[in-house]
């Protein structure tokens, strides 16, 4: 009776499945956690057994990894993903697991990356699909209304050749308003005696000041900027990945002939679109106000300012339809050897069909000054709205620049990349995601409040921007170039004055150089917790750990960060916050460390109010991907080359002459070369760093 109570008994538990070295399947850790629970709760339903097997029983639990032995499985994660049997035997050795452990967290781990990736792939394929689906329905109509030309026999040149027609009836009905416009203006010795009149040295064009004819230009750049964006087919060709468009040249210029006559310049035009979450409504209020425009792409526009409004709808929350003004924007690329562009152009929007806005940008007048010329013709976004939360983004920068400025680094860049559309998308993107996730995502990570992450999502944004800036230069007028030109071999160096009357200065240091990596395998790298002790000099010596995640964006690449750095047994402890985004059209990691008081000041009631007069030391790199010719089928930034820039802030006090001493130049590009000198001796290859963990965490 003794043995079938006991038999019986037994037989009432649940058994919990064990990964052995026979093949069992890996568990996943939420099936784990089921069977721990449905176990223990039927544990103390029974109530304490006798005999060894009841107190067997008891002593099952569930055994978690320590902090130290997951830091180091992430971090080796983050650079291999699929260990081999030596790698995994170094891995059991050093976190003190057994193989099979470290086999199945690989497995699990895999699993859960999967899962997240697919999630945010579901989302990007629902949105994609309501389009898709408004695309079908209307090409069936346009189907049904198709007619094979007699002059041509070939069905596969019709797409083409309708395409082709229908632009040059735009061209025709273009150039027509245009000679209307023309002869409407007075005839007197002052007046201009053409709307456009580019030139292609003095680059001179009257300014405007007939609102009626504003609106004018307006409307026919509307038409332009519409049927850029709708076409398809002969006018764009697809980059590899499908990452933008660029304009197809020989197309532009059959259909749009008046146009290259205007021009003196290099015509750069490409097209990217993008889902943002955020509803179309708040997009536009956003690219429509000049202050909220200026901040809402941190790292490309360091300010926006509105010289002029014509338009203004009396209350926005009806819609800015018909809302035109003048903006003077200044772009940036993060390196010193790019300059800075300044434009002026007419912004104007117009609500389109089916809940569109169409966002124009046209110059109107040029800029004196050293900048790098830019003139916007029928630029700028069309919004269209997907579902209640989220809309389609497309962008189209059609600008002709001069390459005349740009190093020849740069130049082996894909063209587009530098200033095209994809960045602007992609920014885009990013801050609308990245406002979602802090102002409207109500669960808060670590216990962080809502208004403690806006006060970090601020932070960030600035850290990026005065990273850009400085390395750009801009203003011009507030920064002074000490030395340098800005490439590895002649690192430029650059000063601002502090204007709170204390005789200290920021100086900045910056240069960019190529590396034989691809960007992806560099970015990766570079923001490996446990290789950051080789290159960075903030964490000298210690641990880094990334404490608390404030604001996701669109990937796991794209985040803020604080990290945690602590210095062995001493317990002196650092926090940074840093800025990351990886993209085809380029990366960025960012940082800056924060003090105690800076905390406390973040911390505090009214904190939001105190962050005006902080003051961020931005370090960081921005890279851009040199494609590679011999895998033309690889993704950008998969394959190929880095064009990376580096550069630091510091804050110095001015010798008593008019600028820097000796000392002081030679000490910040000093440390710069020793930056540069430390990334390059980590980044020679992946494998054999992956497999000296265990010497980097001994």
């Amino acid at each position: 009776q003794s043995d079938t109570s006991e038999k019986s008994s037994s037989s009432n538990q649940p058994e919990i499945p064990h990964a052995t070295n026979g093949g069992a399947r890996a568990l996943r850790p939420n099936e784990l956690d089921s069977s721990v629970s449905i176990y223990s709760k039927q544990i103390r339903a029974d109530g304490p057994s006798d005999g060894p097997d009841g107190s067997q029983a008891k002593k099952k639990r569930l055994h978690r990894f320590t902090s130290h032995q997951s830091e180091i499985l992430e971090g080796f994660f983050s650079a291999v993903k699929h260990p081999n049997e030596n790698e995994r035997q170094q891995l059991s050795e050093t976190t003190g697991l057994s193989e099979n452990q470290v086999k199945f967290w690989f497995q699990n781990k895999r699993t859960q990356v999967k899962s997240l990736k697919g999630k945010e792939e579901n989302y990007r394929l629902k949105a994609e699909n309501v389009i898709l689906k408004d695309e079908n329905k209307r090409l069936k109509q346009a189907e049904m209304t198709i007619s094979c030309p007699s002059c041509s026999g070939n069905s596969r040149k019709l797409p083409i050749l309708q395409e082709i027609e229908r632009l040059k009836s735009e061209n025709g009905w273009i150039q027509q308003e245009l000679a209307r416009l023309n002869s409407e203006l007075p005839m007197n010795s002052n007046a201009p005696r053409r709307i456009f009149q580019h030139g292609s040295s003095s680059g001179s064009v009257v300014v405007l000041q007939d609102e009626q004819m504003l609106a004018e230009i307006a409307r026919i750049a509307v038409q332009e900027f519409v049927s850029f964006a709708s076409s398809s087919g002969p006018m764009w060709l697809s980059v590899s990945g499908d990452s933008l468009e660029t304009l197809n040249k020989m197309a532009y210029d059959w259909a749009f002939p008046w146009q290259n006559s205007a021009m003196g310049l290099k015509m750069k035009t490409t097209r990217a679109n993008a889902v943002v979450m955020l509803d179309s409504q708040n997009v536009v209020g956003f690219l429509m106000d000049a202050e909220s425009y200026g901040t809402y792409f941190p790292g490309i526009m360091f300010g926006a300012t509105a010289t002029k409004v014509y338009n203004w709808p009396s209350d926005r929350n009806a819609g800015y339809d018909g809302a035109m003004e003048l903006l003077m924007a200044e772009v940036v690329f993060p390196s010193p050897l790019i300059p800075a562009k300044k434009c002026s152009f007419l912004r104007y929007c117009k609500n389109l069909e089916n809940g569109a806005t169409a966002i124009i940008d046209i110059s109107v007048e040029s800029l004196p000054g050293n900048f790098l010329k830019c003139w916007k013709m029928a630029s700028g976004l069309l919004i269209q709205p997907v579902t209640p939360g989220s809309c389609k983004v497309t962008a189209i920068e059609h600008v002709p620049v001069e390459d005349a400025g740009i190093h020849d680094l740069f130049k082996l860049c894909l063209s587009g990349l530098l200033f095209g559309a994809r960045r602007w998308v992609v920014s885009m993107a990013r801050q609308c995601a990245r406002i979602r996730d802090v102002y409207h995502v109500t669960n808060s990570p670590m216990g962080a409040g809502r208004k403690w992450r806006q006060i970090i999502l601020k932070m960030a944004d600035t850290l990026l921007a005065n990273y850009s800036g400085g390395i750009a230069g801009i203003p011009t007028e507030a920064w002074t170039v000490q030395c340098g030109k800005g490439v590895e071999e002649d690192i430029k160096v650059v000063y601002k004055r502090n204007d709170d009357g204390s005789n200290t200065a920021v100086v900045c240091a910056s240069a960019s150089f190529l590396l034989p990596l691809p960007m992806r395998r560099v970015f990766d790298l570079l923001k490996n917790n446990l290789l950051r002790v080789k290159w960075d000099v903030l964490i000298e010596g210690g641990s880094v750990k990334e404490e608390v995640r404030v604001g996701n964006a669109v990937g796991s690449d794209d985040s803020i960060s604080i990290l945690h750095v602590k210095h062995g047994s001493v317990g002196d402890t650092k926090m940074i916050l840093q800025n990351s985004s990886y993209d085809a059209s380029g990366s960025f990691l960012v940082y800056s460390s924060l003090d105690d008081q800076l905390i406390d000041k973040i911390m505090s009631p009214g904190g939001n109010q105190e962050m005006g007069n902080v003051r961020l030391y931005p370090t960081g790199f921005f890279h851009v991907p040199i494609a590679d010719a011999a895998q033309a089928s690889a993704a950008i930034g998969e394959a190929g080359r880095t064009v990376m820039t580096a550069g630091f802030q510091i804050p110095m006090k001015l010798a008593r002459g008019t600028g820097l001493c000796p000392r002081q130049v030679s000490s910040a590009i000093r440390t710069m070369s020793d930056r540069i000198q430390n990334v390059k001796d980590m980044l020679p290859t992946m494998r054999n760093f992956v497999l000296s963990y265990q010497e980097l965490i001994s």
